[in-house]
């Protein structure tokens, strides 16, 4: 079985170019990173960049193996023909966990099912399940997938999703931050100008193109202002090759402007990572805001709002921008993580 395996290894494009077939086939415990993005959301870049680094730097005597969410089908089969007992699965986190990004979602449903006899786990997420016949099935679907598997655990990143793991799946949950707040990064010192917006354009939209425009023209009358989303335009794919360039692109995007304004959770931790004041709006499900609220409240430069109000913003984006940057230590709340990993 191996040797057939070695001669589809060459044949299979999803597997991140760090791996060699010396890293598939020598005798180190493995880690099988499933879905890793090659789609252009930085957020979830990020994530995954986060997850290898964690690994690295946490269990050297694992080799970390990624497989592109492109190569999901083929490289279940590879992996089913070496993986050994005290290996561990993986999916990626996210904010996908649910009904609301199906093709993600069966992925991880292939994924959990098809390795059942080993231990599973799904790194950080947000879970959410429309309140619909659609959404309804879905959740279904997704509870006959993972309560066939024994051996796995979930993670939620903010305690709303929490509850709902808990209370849609037999699965084991743990609860930590979302994995990018696991990285060590020392920001780049860069001269500030401007305002960056930061606003999605998806199915989680909820802040209306109205306010957008009225919030941009007050807040121009004193500053250059751009918009931006973490999810890139300028480029059709990002793989596992350029994560790490564009990433530190975005870093240097967000850290050069003296205000974000955002409705991305991502686009918050990235400018808690840049030291950058900003002013977090919602999603249709709450992610940044019950990640903010769980885990991030008492940064001085972060706040998130429901204040659709013109008149009281201001004040709010003055605070920010006058308060020192403070921080804060969320690493040993990823120990629940470590522990699995060492089990």
């Amino acid at each position: 079985m191996l040797n057939q395996a070695r001669k589809e290894f060459s044949i299979v494009k999803g597997i991140a170019p760090n791996v060699n077939q010396d890293a598939l086939f020598n005798d180190k415990r493995k880690v099988f990173l499933f879905g890793s993005p090659s789609y252009t959301n930085m957020g979830d870049q990020a994530i995954a960049y986060a997850e290898e680094k964690f690994i690295e730097n946490c269990f050297p005597y694992y080799e970390y193996i990624e497989i592109m969410d492109y190569a999901t089908d083929e490289g279940i089969e590879l992996v089913k023909k070496i993986i050994n007992a005290d290996d561990i699965v993986c999916f990626t986190g996210g904010g996908n966990l649910g009904s609301l990004y199906v093709d993600i979602e069966e992925d991880r449903r292939k994924v959990i099912e098809s390795f059942k006899d080993y231990r599973t786990i799904v790194f950080p997420q947000s879970a959410f399940f429309e309140d619909t016949e659609e959404g309804r099935a879905e959740k279904k679907k997704s509870q006959e997938a993972y309560n066939q598997n024994p051996n796995l655990t979930l993670v939620a990143r903010e305690k709303q999703t929490l509850e709902i793991l808990k209370d849609t799946f037999q699965a084991n949950v743990l609860y930590t931050p979302d994995m990018v707040l696991s990285l060590s990064i020392e920001p780049r010192d860069l001269e500030r100008e401007g305002v960056l917006f930061v606003l999605r354009a998806d199915k989680e939209k909820v802040t209306e193109e109205s306010f957008v425009s009225d919030l941009m023209n007050l807040v121009g009358k004193d500053n250059l202002v751009e918009r931006t989303d973490t999810v890139l335009s300028e480029v059709d794919v990002i793989d596992y090759a350029d994560r790490e360039d564009q990433l530190l692109k975005m870093f240097d995007k967000i850290g050069s402007k003296k205000l974000i304004i955002t409705d991305r959770l991502h686009a918050m931790i990235f400018s808690i990572i840049t030291k950058t004041p900003c002013l977090v709006f919602g999603n249709s499900y709450g992610k940044a805001k019950h990640s903010y609220n769980d885990w991030l409240h008492e940064l001085s430069f972060i706040e998130y709002t429901d204040n659709k109000e013109l008149n009281g913003l201001p004040s709010i984006i003055e605070k920010l921008q006058s308060a020192e940057p403070n921080k804060i230590d969320v690493r040993e709340d990823f120990q629940v993580l470590k522990d699995f990993f060492r089990g």
